[in-house]
């Protein structure tokens, strides 16, 4: 019960947990071409699963409640990992972290990304188990949470890849990690 609770105010509070590590890495930020260079590396990486994750489930992944997605996806990034977007969205923000140079935040970031996104992955999966049943069992039993396996699960869904799907829904983030290296690097130059 408690991680459904917690799970449901971590789900939908998601987009503004950040802010504050925001904050911290704007403060403490002293990026070097190195710390660059990697940093880029680790958020194009992450940026690139997401866009593909969203190119197949589309938009309703920044939905605020359960139920908004369309159905099972099991294909693309889905038919490696059960939680691409999340994996994408840990990337990115190594990534960022290393960018700025703050890599003491590295340790806070893992465990609060843990934190909060365990608890709204146990509620999507429990959401997903009484909504679509053996299908998604049978899903959950071959494709590992996080770290990808590179055999794909053999009994895909038939969702398609659209590029306007994915950048229609990727704007709201594109956005963001443009305006957070932007500050980062604005504020190592005052």
């Amino acid at each position: 019960m408690k991680t459904s609770i917690l799970g449901d105010f971590f789900f939908k509070i998601r987009s503004f947990t950040p802010i504050p590590f925001i904050i911290a890495l704007l403060y403490f930020a002293s990026p070097t071409w190195i710390s660059v260079s990697i940093g880029i590396l680790f958020i194009v990486i992450g940026e690139l699963i997401r866009v593909w994750a969203v190119g197949y489930a589309g938009g309703t992944t920044r939905a605020t409640a359960l139920g908004a997605a369309r159905d099972l996806v099991t294909t693309g990034p889905y038919s490696y990992v059960r939680n691409p977007l999340y994996l994408g969205n840990l990337l990115l923000s190594l990534g960022i972290t290393i960018f700025s140079n703050v890599l003491w935040l590295i340790p806070v970031l893992i465990i609060g990304y843990f934190i909060q996104y365990l608890p709204i992955i146990s509620v999507e999966e429990k959401y997903l188990l009484d909504s679509c049943g053996n299908v998604y069992q049978k899903y959950k039993s071959h494709i590992p949470r996080f770290l990808p396996h590179f055999r794909s699960y053999h009994n895909q869904s038939h969702h398609d890849f659209s590029w306007s799907r994915a950048f229609k829904s990727e704007r709201r983030t594109l956005t963001a990690i443009i305006s957070v290296i932007g500050m980062i690097l604005v504020s190592n130059l005052v």
